[in-house]
């Protein structure tokens, strides 16, 4: 009953490590602290306040870079996200892309959503 025990333990662990949520890799990554890679962390949609604000983290340092929007970009990405599929391209693979797009962070998207 134990080696059964200890066998699907090990079996979850293994799976739930495999996984690989979707981050972006940084093509210059920063030297203090090492930073490769963030996550997302935190997405805030403040409609009233026509404010998104982004919460990044490095899984390592823990380090949490913030990016914001405001006022009417706010509110058009807000109405566009509101009507956009997230089947065919997940959230945060689209908070990525308009990151780098905007210049705020510099890197390549990998993983799979969660």
């Amino acid at each position: 009953m134990k080696k059964i025990i200890l066998s699907i333990c090990l079996i979850l662990i293994f799976a739930f490590s495999v996984q690989a949520a979707e981050q972006v890799n940084l093509t210059v990554p920063i030297t203090k602290p090492a930073i490769n890679s963030y996550k997302i962390d935190s997405i805030v949609l403040n409609v009233t306040g026509a404010t998104i604000t982004i919460t990044l983290i490095d899984p390592v340092s823990g380090e949490k870079p913030v990016f914001s929007y405001y006022g009417a970009t706010a509110t058009a990405l807000m109405n566009v996200l509101n009507k956009t599929d997230l089947s065919t391209k997940s959230l945060q693979k689209r908070i990525f892309e308009k990151l780098i797009a905007d210049g705020k962070i510099l890197g390549t998207i990998s993983g799979t959503p969660d």
